[in-house]
């Protein structure tokens, strides 16, 4: 048994697309980094967590704490205070912390 590709059966689609020979242009777009790069540069400790649990917690801080959802731009060390809170709370509730 042999298989067909839908090229093999419409040769024709293979230059349906103008310009598909190409190389594409790369976007003019200005590159940043994102929020969980620069909360993991200001807070080294969270290096190794998720980016989207990292920005999710700083967000969850900034609303908790009624503060503006901004991305970091210096380092507050009430963030810090406010994760090892989090975890201890999370322990305690597991019945993990004594």
């Amino acid at each position: 048994m042999t298989s067909t590709t839908l090229g093999d059966l419409f040769p024709e689609m293979r230059n349906a697309v103008p310009g598909n020979d190409r190389k594409r242009k790369p976007a003019n777009r200005i590159t940043r980094p994102g929020t969980a790069e620069r909360l993991k540069a200001l807070y080294p400790e969270i290096e190794s967590w998720n980016p989207v649990f990292a920005t999710q917690a700083w967000f969850r801080w900034l609303s908790e704490n009624d503060m503006e959802l901004v991305e970091p731009e210096s380092r507050d060390e009430r963030f810090p205070e406010y994760l090892v809170g989090l975890i201890r709370e999370k322990m305690a509730e597991m019945g993990l912390w004594l």
